[in-house]
């Protein structure tokens, strides 16, 4: 079966570049690429716009495992096992990749016979007579990721809002509130309403702080959240990403759904 997505809704896929000599398997949803490809094209956030073909098979209903053209990839980039590769899906076949080295550093480029090339934005000097602009920064994830594919997601995730994350189970495909979200700021109160947002997709929600001897800094989303899981689409279980892009005047989420092994 084919699972639908929702509009402006983007696939992301996060591995490890692992062993050379291993195929590398991508968990990617049902009917996302065409029907008639048998190749990607993907190309490095270098700036270089050097795109590579690479040979692809299914594997099963949800993967594929990738084959010639990768290995000459890999060794072009000079990879590392534990390098962390983030896919993201730019139409059809063609994937753009960012090429981590290290939790949260995302490397220099440099393929073989060329110069590195250094995608760290240049610093800018300040004209002190000016008051100094906000810088964009990762404010980094507000809670504890809780297995290996989160904890990969932490690591490679950047946003200019502080974010979480949470797994979306069977089980909580099952109830009518998400459990354990933390709080999203000292100044929050209980009861107050949330706007869960995913492309165009907007469905008002509930967030209420536990109380007594629970946890203090976490409560519920809830009288929203199952619609807005059925509006998105998410039958299966997925990693899901929410972003705190505004506490005031109102509360918003951005959530991304992200596919994980």
């Amino acid at each position: 079966m084919v699972r639908e997505h929702a509009k402006g809704d983007v696939v992301r896929v996060i591995k490890a570049a692992g062993d050379p000599s291993r195929p590398m398997c991508l968990p990617l949803p049902n009917g996302l690429l065409p029907k008639d490809s048998n190749h990607l094209y993907v190309t490095v956030a270098d700036g270089s716009n050097h795109t590579y073909k690479i040979a692809f098979r299914p594997k099963g209903w949800k993967a594929i495992t990738l084959g010639k053209g990768w290995q000459r990839f890999y060794r072009e980039y000079k990879l590392q096992p534990s390098n962390i590769l983030l896919f993201k899906h730019k139409g059809r076949d063609d994937f753009s990749v960012r090429i981590f080295q290290s939790p949260g550093v995302e490397r220099t480029y440099a393929t073989s016979g060329d110069e590195a090339v250094d995608v760290t934005p240049p610093k800018v000097r300040r004209n002190r007579t000016r008051a100094p602009e906000a810088p964009r920064r990762r404010t980094g994830c507000i809670n504890v990721p809780r297995s290996a594919a989160a904890a990969e997601v932490e690591q490679t995730f950047w946003s200019e809002h502080p974010f979480f994350i949470m797994h979306i189970t069977k089980r909580l495909l099952g109830t009518h509130f998400l459990p354990n979200a933390p709080h999203f700021g000292d100044d929050i109160n209980d009861g107050v309403m949330v706007t869960l947002r995913s492309g165009e997709i907007s469905v008002p929600a509930v967030y209420s702080k536990y109380g007594g001897k629970r946890r203090s800094n976490c409560g519920t989303i809830s009288q929203g959240c199952v619609g807005f899981l059925r509006k998105c689409n998410i039958g299966v279980p997925k990693l899901a990403v929410f972003e705190i892009s505004s506490t005031h005047p109102e509360v918003e989420l951005l959530v991304q759904f992200l596919d994980f092994e």
